[in-house]
């Protein structure tokens, strides 16, 4: 089911609210209101720890300008 795809196309969410696109690894991932979150490593999860809600707002409006670029043109 849908409710199950990680968000920001599976990239790592810390990645994208800095415009980039890291790849996600699920064994550094959370649940936000109901929305799976995945980052690139255990390093990268604890600096989203910090501030979430500010982390999570900037991937969504940074999402819809990245999501069809290539990470290289980043």
């Amino acid at each position: 089911p849908a409710r199950y795809i990680p968000e920001n196309g599976g990239f790592c969410t810390y990645g994208v609210s800095v415009n980039k696109k890291f790849d996600g690894d699920p064994q550094f991932a959370a649940v936000e209101d109901g929305k799976l979150y995945v980052f690139l490593s255990e390093e990268i999860y604890k600096l989203f720890q910090k501030d979430r809600a500010v982390t999570i707002t900037k991937a969504a409006k940074n999402w819809k300008t990245i999501k069809h670029t290539k990470a290289t043109e980043l």
